[in-house]
């Protein structure tokens, strides 16, 4: 695992178990100064940085006592500096040995966990970003004229906060986003799954639903909000072999008040069969459709013309549930790894770099669902579906659900 990330956890340690014994005498003794004791709160993150005498030394960062489930000896990293965390409280022992040729120092210290004052939640408790792309949907969380962002994050994030969680909100199209957050560190427990994505699986038949690309990250700054540069992508079952182009865009135009609507005879479903223009990298350009029933395929509380997203699609398999009719829709769902997938649990040990690279966090505090299905691929086949939107119903802290146990959602 990444150096420097402790993770204590029930009812397993993070760290594989190594044991330690005592070094040989060494010509001197290298100075560290550490505090004698820590506190931290459960869920939360501790970040212990030393200060050592001598440069160029590698870190031995050693359990010697862990209240749980009495494990001793334990290397936990071999980085400079210690990201801690622990899901149960009780002292934590542990010791930081340095060594640099035949010079070595030690320090010894506690790691005090206590409990957190009041349960946290195990759902989702903040938005910090909601960017529908255009689609049939993208205005249902938009109530009145005059809304503004923040108003309509205030009611899409009470669909899917722990009061509510299981409400399907719409990304709409290729590119649409939403960013959610806990009220505390879904910790990184390695073998097992750390927490859900809600949304559409198998189970709900006949529902045509893009899968949506996951991203997480944790507060390493501090500073409570997610950040551009902490993002890590989430590597599903299908990264291997479904992504057709890793910097795929697509731009969407607004279309202009006095435009003349398009429709094909008295009773068409349509308004309007032309109505945002959509063109991708690829060069290829097709029309979103907006149905009778709806007012704007475009965010109505975005003043802007037009909209482009950049990212990854992916080639999904859809098609007719009966050749020759085009209203009933089936398509590969993805095994596991995002929304919307067979099995909606993920481990974090799934992140990967903006370059592949495998990573290791000690738990994320955000969430980010990104839509990564072109929307072309349905409307080739059918003018009587728009878009393939991405859904996302809110998220939950599996350990969290564990440790106050409470009964898990249905996936």
């Amino acid at each position: 695992m990444k150096k420097g990330l402790l993770y204590l956890l029930l009812p397993a340690l993070c760290y594989g178990i190594a044991g330690c014994s005592d070094d040989d005498k060494n010509d001197s003794e290298i100075s560290i100064t550490l505090n004698e004791s820590y506190s931290v709160v459960a869920s939360k993150i501790l970040t212990i940085t030393p200060q050592v005498a001598t440069a160029d030394v590698s870190y031995q960062w050693i359990l010697t006592k862990n209240p749980v489930n009495a494990v001793k000896d334990s290397l936990l990293s071999t980085d400079a500096s210690l990201a801690f965390i622990a899901l149960q409280d009780g002292v934590y022992d542990i010791t930081l040995k340095v060594i640099k040729g035949n010079e070595s120092g030690s320090k010894d210290f506690i790691v005090n966990v206590t409990g957190e004052t009041s349960q946290y939640s195990p759902y989702i408790t903040a938005m910090y970003d909601f960017a529908p792309a255009p689609g049939t949907l993208a205005n249902d969380c938009y109530k009145q004229d005059g809304y503004t962002k923040e108003d309509v994050m205030k009611i899409a994030l009470g669909r899917i906060d722990n009061t509510s969680v299981g409400y399907l909100l719409d990304l709409g199209s290729f590119g649409g986003s939403v960013v959610v957050g806990f009220d505390h560190t879904v910790i990184n427990i390695p073998g097992e799954r750390d927490f859900r994505v809600y949304g559409v699986n198998e189970s709900v038949p006949n529902f045509v639903t893009a899968p949506g690309l996951l991203f997480v990250a944790y507060d390493k700054n501090g500073n409570g909000k997610p950040d551009d540069d902490e993002w890590y992508e989430i590597k599903g079952s299908a990264h291997k072999d479904n992504i057709v182009d890793s910097n795929f865009s697509v731009t969407y135009h607004r279309p202009a008040k006095d435009k003349a609507p398009v429709q094909v005879g008295p009773f068409d479903p349509f308004q309007d069969r032309e109505s945002v223009l959509t063109e991708n990298s690829l060069g290829e350009s097709f029309y979103l459709s907006l149905l009778r029933n709806r007012k704007d395929l475009c965010p109505s509380w975005i003043d802007q013309d037009k909209f482009t997203f950049t990212g990854k699609r992916f080639n999904i398999n859809i098609k007719p549930q009966v050749a020759g009719q085009y209203t009933l829709w089936q398509y590969d769902i993805l095994d596991w790894g995002y929304a919307n997938a067979k099995d909606p649990d993920i481990d974090i040990d799934w992140a990967i770099d903006k370059d592949g690279n495998k990573v290791h966090l000690p738990g994320i505090d955000y969430i980010k669902v990104v839509n990564c299905i072109s929307s072309d691929d349905i409307v080739r086949y059918s003018s009587l579906q728009t878009t393939a939107s991405t859904k996302f119903a809110g998220a939950a802290d599996l350990h969290i659900l564990e440790k106050y146990n409470l009964r898990k959602s249905e996936k």
